[in-house]
C-alpha cells in the first residue's frame, strides 16, 4: 500500500512489489498507450482504476503471449481470478480527491505521477501532501478553500 502523509523532506517510498512485472515504459512509452486506455475510471471517478485481467487479455491473447508474465495474466483471466495490484499512491482518508476534476481542469497525469512513460517500475515520485497540492493550486489559481479537498 502507498505511503500516507509524507512530510516535507521525506524520501519517496520504494516501489511496491506487484503480482507480475509491469512496464509503463513499454505500454505508455514504446507503445504510446494513453493513461485512460487502462485507467478507464479517471474521467468519471475518484480513482483512476486498475485495468482488469480482461482488459489486459484483450491485447495479450495475441501480443507477447509467450512471455511468462503475460502467461500469468492470461491464466488469471481464463481462471476468473483477479490480479491483486499493490497501490502506489494513497491519500489520507480525510482528503477528497477526484481524478475527473483535475483532468477536466487540464492537469496532465504526469504533473502528479511523473513521466510514467519512462518508468519500467511504477513508483511514487511526488509527495501529494497538503503543501505540495496547495502550491499547485496557487500556481493554477485553483480553489484553496478547505472544503475543496476536505469533506
Amino acid at each position: 500500500m502507498g505511503v500516507v502523509g509524507l512530510r516535507c523532506g521525506d524520501a519517496m517510498p520504494p516501489a511496491p512489489s506487484q503480482p507480475v512485472p509491469f512496464s509503463h515504459k513499454t505500454h505508455a512509452g514504446v507503445n504510446q498507450m494513453g493513461c485512460t486506455t487502462c485507467h478507464v475510471y479517471a474521467w468519471h471517478s475518484k480513482t483512476a482504476g486498475i485495468p482488469s485481467a480482461a482488459r489486459c487479455y484483450g491485447c495479450h491473447r495475441f501480443v507477447d503471449s509467450d512471455k511468462p508474465a503475460v502467461q500469468t495474466v492470461n491464466k488469471a483471466f481464463q481462471e476468473g481470478k483477479p490480479l491483486v495490484w499493490n497501490q502506489v499512491y494513497r491519500l489520507p482518508d480525510h482528503v477528497y480527491f477526484t481524478h475527473e476534476r483535475h483532468l477536466a481542469a487540464g492537469v496532465d497525469c504526469q504533473q502528479c505521477h511523473g513521466v510514467v512513460a519512462q518508468m519500467d517500475v511504477m513508483r511514487q515520485v511526488t509527495p501529494l501532501n497538503m503543501g505540495w497540492c496547495l502550491d499547485c493550486h496557487h500556481q493554477r489559481n485553483a480553489p484553496t478553500d478547505c472544503l475543496t479537498c476536505h469533506k
